[in-house]
């Protein structure tokens, strides 16, 4: 029973509901808006008025803006995106010459890509070399923007050239890889100027084997130098480590006290720090300067200066190079002879400047004599307070150099040894020569024209197919045997290109020199091109 009423009451309150709903509808129900597309249009006598005449004239300006602009656009629009790709390549160029100037490409390759050294680890023989770095300013005569952009990007492994590109290993992303190539094409040479450059190239090239043996003995004894400063370590490094740190502390301290010369430094700063760097470069000299005089007799003096040379070889080994050079000068001595000593005016100049030389040779390049004069603020011809920085820096420099090489001793010196031994049988071995003679006889040409050909290899393909060519002649290994490129010897230029023919048109070889390698393509009989040969 009360199930059927709460049913009931929901029916009815139902009904009451939709009731209301019902009538609040018809209640509120009006007139519908018309849309405007459903409404009556405007009649002739509403439309043909100013009204119509104002849409005409609208449209006939708006026709006539288009007529003139749509042309004018047309015929400026070229030139100025024409400016636009020139102005976005100079801001690519100009940006590139930062890059190049902040990675310091110019201190290997040379004042705006000249061609340069760098300094390297050669792997042989473990011996710090100066490793010919290559021109830039006629790169693009052997290489397309492509290979430049690939070798930036990726160096080249066992030479000092370092990737600089990020997919290399680099800090350089792609555009700015691309802006420093955009640069480099702006330092091109013209191909006049690269053309006369072969001739000095022969040249060097030719000097190159002529002072072979002389360039080989100076390696050997810039080794010994290494060697005997490697032994001399622990003493240096006990006496330069507490003259550095007394520097730093001097320097540190530089800004109290009296400073007469206004100049940063203290007057006692200023006496402090010469004093120091006397003493260095006292402790470091191992034979005076001596100036010899035309006027006065100085036989007695170069004997004293000669016993010194004599005596310091034993501990620097790099004097040998002054003692010999001033025999050789004796022993040509020839000339006017002004005080009569035996010893000709010339002689005397010039063995003057070679003892200033070994004076200076066993002296590090990080101590100098500087002499602060406290009422001059510019005792050295710079400001006292940035000569004193340089000078502590330097000290600082050489004191760090020495303490790792005291600390690392014995395997310092194990590698140093093994280097002088790879020099010493280098130095017997001769790996460098060219029998220029047998290319004459084998070429069927003069000598002269063998050894032109011979430098022309080694000045431009032997960096790359002759191992160790780039490190220097003590490390050059025999022509031709291979390096960055393959080797050329046991007939492989044969194999690969077929006999010559005599036609520079039809000679694979040839063709192949002028054009070089181009990635995915074929060259010679059967080769597929890397594009890393230049043409």
């Amino acid at each position: 029973m009360t199930s059927n009423i709460v049913t009931v009451l929901a029916v009815v309150a139902g009904i009451a509901w939709l009731g209301v709903m019902l009538v609040a509808a018809l209640r509120n129900r009006g007139g519908e808006e018309v849309a405007p597309n459903l409404r009556p249009g405007i009649d002739d006598q509403q439309l043909e008025t100013r009204r119509l005449e104002n849409g005409q004239k609208f449209a006939i300006a708006a026709s006539a803006f288009l007529a003139i602009s749509l042309p004018l656009y047309f015929l400026t629009e070229v030139p100025r995106q024409e400016d636009f790709v020139e102005q976005f390549h100079e801001e690519s160029v100009e940006r590139g010459e930062e890059i190049v100037e902040e990675f310091g490409c110019f201190a290997c390759h040379g004042p705006l890509g000249v061609g340069g050294t760098a300094t390297f680890v050669e792997k042989r023989s473990g011996v710090t070399v100066a490793w010919t770095a290559p021109s830039l300013d006629d790169i693009f005569y052997r290489y397309d923007e492509d290979e430049v952009n690939f070798w930036i990007t990726y160096g080249r492994g066992n030479t000092p050239m370092p990737p600089w590109g990020l997919a290399g290993g680099g800090s350089l992303n792609v555009s700015q890889v691309q802006d420093v190539v955009n640069y480099l094409k702006t330092i091109q040479i013209p191909q006049s100027e690269a053309v006369a450059r072969v001739s000095g190239e022969i040249t060097a090239q030719i000097a190159r084997l002529d002072n072979a043996d002389a360039t080989v003995e100076e390696a050997i004894l810039n080794q010994r130098q290494v060697i005997a400063e490697l032994e001399q370590a622990p003493a240096d490094a006990d006496f330069i480590l507490p003259i550095g740190k007394r520097a730093k502390e001097v320097l540190e301290g530089a800004d109290t006290g009296l400073d007469t010369d206004a100049d940063g430094l203290s007057d006692f700063a200023e006496v402090e720090l010469t004093r120091l760097s006397a003493e260095a470069v006292d402790y470091f000299t191992a034979v005076e300067a001596i100036e010899l005089d035309p006027s006065t007799p100085d036989a007695e003096k170069l004997d004293e200066a000669l016993a010194q040379l004599e005596f310091a070889r034993s501990t620097d080994p790099i004097l040998d190079r002054y003692l010999e050079a001033i025999q050789g000068i004796l022993a040509e001595d020839e000339g006017e002879d002004t005080d009569g000593d035996g010893i000709s005016d010339e002689a005397e100049q010039a063995i003057s400047g070679q003892m200033a030389e070994a004076s200076a040779a066993t002296v590090p390049s990080g101590i100098a004599t500087v002499v602060f004069d406290p009422a001059d603020p510019e005792s050295s011809g710079q400001p006292d307070l940035a000569a004193a920085r340089a000078l502590v820096g330097g000290m600082e420099s050489v004191a760090i150099t020495t303490r790792v090489a005291k600390n690392n001793q014995e395997k310092l010196l194990s590698t140093a040894r093994q280097g002088r031994d790879f020099l010493v049988a280098a130095q017997q071995a001769k790996a460098w020569e060219i029998d220029i003679s047998g290319v004459a006889e084998s070429m069927g040409v003069s000598f002269e024209e063998a050894q032109r050909a011979v430098a022309l290899f080694n000045a431009s393909c032997a960096r790359c197919h002759t191992a160790g060519f780039s490190a220097g002649v003590p490390y050059t290994q025999e022509v031709g045997s291979g390096g960055f490129g393959p080797a050329l010897w046991d007939g492989r230029p044969v194999i690969q290109f077929g006999e010559a023919t005599g036609d520079p048109v039809t000679d694979l070889l040839i063709q192949f020199l002028i054009k070089g390698s181009e990635a995915q393509k074929p060259y010679g009989i059967n080769g597929f091109g890397s594009g890393r040969m230049p043409g």
